[in-house]
Formats: structure tokens, C-alpha cells, sequence
């Protein structure tokens, strides 16, 4: 096994690694494991044939709709779903007790046969039905793998419990990912950095690893009921959040102000100018407070226009946006609005180099060794955008997709998203090589590459997605891959660009 559980001091149960893991640049499979149960959501298979939802339970029926599913288990697996929590001192726990026994008494005055048998079994075992929840409440995963066709996510198998993958802990910079396979019955556990033997293996329970630290803790705290203490949210300041130098305006001064807050209710501060040194006065933390609030309502509100397909009557609003600094979250969620924006008016190279800032200020606040789904989707719209203005850059943009895809997901012929980029990246290679009108605007060089620390090429790299060639060939101009699945896919898309064979051929 390349992993075991074992007791941590200050954090439980952990998922540690018995020997080093080392991802490489395609990935470790670490483990895919077999929920142990899995939950539909409402609708979807109970609530309607598990009779009507008490009273008392009205407010979460998708709650009694999973007791019901429970019930239904062999009490082996009971007991096993029931060990995932064990700490019943919590508040939560002492909460849903002081609830439930406002409505004990009136479930048993009513008529043996007017009460429901599941809500019976509730009050013939309150510790257990309380036992229970906190078990859904803080270790059961959403189950909804990507569309087949890799545009967005795919069908909702409602949410499930694991015995091992539960028990890995959080942490704001994780390394490793989860993710559901296609089936909605297994999470696949991936490394994406190297892990020594004895470290714990962590992910992201949240997805929201952009988000200022309080935040980020208050989503984990209302989710999972703990504060975390990982490396980011403990650290002296909040990386998502830095302001221009309050000596700028006179001095130039290129530095900024990182602010510490490290949660809503604690009072925030701006640490000295990182490069001058000057000291931010109170009144101008106030201001770019208040600034701050005001642009994170406004982005808000722009989001929503944008679901109503009302971008013609915000376009004025969306270019205005100004963010604090280039590298504060907020400027992430700027050039995005910017770049989803022009792609829709058709102003390609304005969504590119939109996109470009958006990229670049996700790796300078995560770093260049960060691997996230959201930068890969980036990468990807950026590639969107620049195929109608340089399709030499749009290449280099959907090798990064790929590249950054297929470590988190593992290949193109198991995962949606990663076939969805690699097809993307296809269609460009051919069109690069089989039609000589094609736009190059050469003031946009180099724009797929930013905030790449060490761009992976080398003599011999791989002609799909740029990797440096594990397949090496005997002469520096024939072909090269790094791995047999590119080879395989590169060599059928080129015969099928020469009308040799048909496009879905490409992947068999």
C-alpha cells in the first residue's frame, strides 16, 4: 500500500504516505476506492417511497431521505458508516440532542399507526440518529463526475461516504486531489506534488483556494466545523490580498501591502510596503476596505448579469472594474469577467490577453508548483481565444491545459475534461500544419507561456502536449512523445486529418 491511517496530536486520523510519492509530470494514482454508501439526492431514487418527512425534519428532508437509505443497510455497514465520527461531545452534536427533544414528547403522543417507522427508529435511538448526521455532515462527498462530452460537470449521483478517502484532512494548498469517476460510485485520490514518506496526504475540501483566508475558514467552519490551521490560513498575512503602496501615488513605489485578517470578526491590518517599507495608516486601511467590499458586490452582481445573457447591458460596468492590485483574488475574478466578456463580443484578443492576467496573477498567489483545476480551465479558455488571433500560441495555451489536466485527472481516454482539452489542442495541431491562412499576430508572443517558471521543452518534447519525450527517436526532426497514449493519439489524428481514417478512431 502506498498509504495507511494513522493518529495525528492535533488533527485525528490521517492519510499518510508509507513511502515517498513522487507524481512526475502525468500524475500518481494514488488510490480509487468504492464508496461505501452512496446517498441520491431527493428525488432521485427515495423520499417519495420512504413516506412523508416528519415534522421535525422538515427543514433537511434530504437528511431523512439518507436515514432511510441507512436503514436499508446491513448492520455491519452500519456500524462502519457510523465509526466515520466518533466525536459526539461536539457542539453539533449537543445541538441536534437539545432539538430533537423538543419534539420527542409530541412524536410519541401521536397514534402508533399514524408514525412514521424510520422517524420512529429516530427516538428509539436518539445518539444514534445524532451519530448518524454528524457523519453526513462532515464526511459525506458530493458524487457528480464531468459532462462525457468534458463542457462543464455531469449528472449529480447525490453524495456518498468513503472509509479511506474520507479520512484525508484539508488543507488550503493540498497535495492531492479527488475527484468522482464516471460512474458516481468511486473518488480517485491523486498526487499532483511530491509527498515523503510520513507526510500526510491532504485535499481540498472546498474548492476555493482563491478566496481570502477568513473566508475561506468561515466556508470550512459553516461545512465541516473546524477552523483550519493549515500552512496558508495560520501564516502572517493573507496571500489573496495585497494593496498598492500607500506611498504609490507620490513615489512610485512598486511594492504592496499585504493585509492580516485572519478572520472576519478579528481586526484587519496592513503589514508594511514590501519593497519601501512605509506603514499604512488606519485611515488608508479603511478606504481600501471599503473599496474592497464594494468591488467583491459589484463582481456579484456582474456574475449574475452574465448567467442572464445581459452582457451588452453591463459592458461598460465590466471594463471599468479596477482591482486593488494584480495579484489581490480579486483581480483573478476581474479578468475573468473581462475575458468571458470580449470572448462573447467576439473581441478575441481582448479575452486573451484578459485571460493572460487572469492566469498570471492565479500562479503568483499560488506559485508555479500549484496544480488546480481552475488554472487548467483558464488555460483552456485562453486557447479559446487566442485560435482566433495566434493558433501558434493557442497550441502552447491547450498544452497547458493538457499537460496540467493530465496530472490531475490522469489521460485523455479515461477523463472528459482532459479529452475535451486534448481534442481542442488536436483540432489547432492540424490546422497549423494543413492550412497556410491562418492568424498570427505576433504582439501576443509568448502570452501562453506567462507565469511559466521552467516551460517543460526540451530537444526532444512531445509533439502533443509539449512534455519533455520519454519515447525518444533516433533523429532530432522524426517524432517523439512522452508517452504511448500520445503517440497513439497523434499518429491516428495526423492520419485523420489526411482523410485516412474517421475522427472517432483517434481515441480506440
Amino acid at each position: 500500500m502506498l498509504i495507511e491511517v494513522r493518529e495525528t496530536k492535533t488533527r485525528g486520523k490521517a492519510v499518510v504516505a508509507t513511502r515517498r510519492l513522487e507524481p512526475g509530470l502525468s500524475g500518481l494514482e494514488v488510490i480509487t476506492e468504492k464508496a461505501l454508501i452512496t446517498f441520491p439526492t431527493l428525488g432521485r431514487g427515495y423520499g417519495n417511497e420512504d413516506g412523508p418527512v416528519p415534522d421535525f425534519l422538515e427543514p433537511n428532508p434530504q437528511l431523512f431521505s439518507d436515514w432511510c437509505r441507512y436503514l436499508e443497510q446491513p448492520k455491519d455497514v452500519q456500524n462502519r458508516i457510523l465509526g466515520l465520527y466518533t466525536d459526539m461531545k461536539c457542539p453539533h452534536a449537543n445541538a441536534l440532542r437539545d432539538y430533537l427533544h423538543q419534539y420527542e414528547c409530541q412524536f410519541k403522543e401521536q397514534e402508533s399507526n399514524q408514525r412514521n417507522k424510520a422517524a420512529e427508529r429516530i427516538f428509539s435511538d436518539v445518539e444514534e440518529f445524532v451519530q448518524f448526521t454528524m457523519v453526513i455532515r462532515f464526511n459525506s462527498v458530493e458524487l457528480q463526475p464531468p459532462a462525457e462530452d468534458g463542457h462543464g460537470p455531469g449528472p449529480n449521483y447525490g453524495h456518498g461516504l468513503f472509509e479511506l478517502a474520507c479520512k484525508m484532512n484539508h488543507s488550503c494548498r493540498p497535495n492531492c486531489v479527488w475527484f468522482t469517476t464516471q460512474d458516481g460510485k468511486c473518488k480517485e485520490v491523486r498526487a499532483i506534488a511530491p509527498i515523503e514518506a510520513g507526510e500526510e496526504l491532504t485535499v481540498d475540501y472546498v474548492g476555493n483556494v482563491l478566496d481570502p483566508t477568513p473566508q475561506r475558514r468561515e466556508d470550512l467552519f459553516a461545512t465541516k466545523g473546524f477552523v483550519c490551521e493549515c500552512d496558508r490560513c495560520s501564516a502572517e498575512h493573507d496571500d489573496t490580498r495585497r494593496f498598492k503602496c500607500i506611498a504609490h501615488s507620490e513615489t512610485q513605489c512598486t511594492g504592496f501591502h499585504f493585509l492580516d485578517q485572519p478572520t472576519y470578526s478579528s481586526t484587519a491590518f496592513l503589514v508594511d510596503c514590501s519593497c519601501c517599507g512605509a506603514k499604512a495608516t488606519e485611515e488608508y486601511t479603511q478606504t481600501v476596505m471599503q473599496e474592497e467590499i464594494a468591488l467583491v458586490r459589484e463582481i456579484n452582481e456582474l456574475d449574475e448579469a452574465l448567467d442572464l445573457d445581459c452582457i451588452v447591458n453591463v459592458q461598460d460596468r465590466i471594463e471599468q472594474l479596477q482591482p486593488p492590485h494584480r495579484y489581490h483574488s480579486l483581480a483573478e475574478k476581474c479578468y475573468q469577467l473581462k475575458g468571458e466578456m470580449y470572448s462573447n463580443l467576439g473581441e478575441y484578443e481582448c479575452a486573451a490577453e484578459a485571460y493572460a492576467k487572469s492566469l498570471d496573477c492565479r500562479i503568483y498567489i499560488l506559485g508555479t508548483d500549484y496544480y488546480s483545476q481552475g488554472t487548467a480551465f483558464i488555460c483552456e479558455k485562453l486557447g479559446d481565444a487566442l485560435k482566433h488571433v495566434n493558433v501558434e500560441e493557442a497550441e502552447e495555451a491547450y498544452k497547458r491545459a493538457v499537460r496540467c489536466l493530465e496530472l490531475m485527472r490522469g489521460a485523455a481516454d479515461e477523463d472528459p475534461y482532459v479529452k475535451c482539452a486534448m481534442k481542442k489542442l488536436l483540432t489547432v495541431q492540424n490546422r497549423r500544419f494543413h492550412i497556410d491562412d491562418l492568424p498570427k499576430e505576433t504582439k501576443l508572443k509568448g502570452i501562453a507561456e506567462i507565469g511559466l517558471k521552467n516551460p517543460p521543452l526540451s530537444d526532444f518534447s512531445c509533439q502533443l502536449c509539449g512534455n519533455p519525450a520519454m519515447i525518444p527517436s533516433a533523429s532530432r526532426d522524426a517524432l517523439s512523445y512522452c508517452c504511448e497514449f500520445h503517440k497513439r493519439v497523434h499518429y491516428a489524428n495526423v492520419k485523420r486529418s489526411c482523410g485516412l481514417i474517421e475522427e472517432e478512431k483517434t481515441w480506440d
